[in-house]
């Protein structure tokens, strides 16, 4: 049932029925009950939804975007390596997939088909929040100059 959820997840619609499942036998099945996450995962939300946050000094928390079933969020981290560059907080009861950074990186270093659709579904997603980054902070410059 897991995989034909997987399936409407961008990241890995491209791949076949075998290279599916080898990402499943590496993911771990986590259920999200309270804030946040821990670091060095790729996440697949499955069920329920993710709140992508930062503390904004003087401000508190600022909700960058919520992310629902068939999203994903951690692959920042994976690329750089860096600690997380925002706070994932369950914003409902979740299930959330989890795959180790090291075991992703594993399967695309031994796998270069998936390895290539991983890539592209990964630059997808990067640049759909980049642009969406960029509209935000488009918005906020032009609510500044009537200030």
């Amino acid at each position: 049932m897991i995989q034909q959820s997987l399936r409407s997840v961008s990241l890995f619609r491209d791949l076949e029925d075998e290279e599916l499942a080898q990402v499943l036998m590496v993911a771990q099945g986590v259920v999200i009950l309270t804030e946040g996450t821990p670091g060095g995962q790729l996440h697949v939300i499955h069920q329920g939804r993710v709140r992508i946050s930062k503390l904004v000094p003087g401000v508190g928390e600022e909700a960058l975007a919520i992310l629902g079933p068939g999203e994903f969020f951690g692959e920042v981290e994976f690329f750089d390596g860096a600690p997380a560059s925002a706070h994932a907080i369950a914003h409902s009861d979740c299930e959330i997939l989890s795959i180790p950074h090291q075991e992703v990186k594993v399967l695309m270093e031994s796998r270069p088909a998936l390895s290539a659709k991983f890539l592209w579904a990964f630059g997808r997603t990067l640049a759909g929040r980049l642009r969406e980054s960029n509209q935000k902070i488009s918005s906020l410059f032009a609510i500044a100059r009537e200030f």
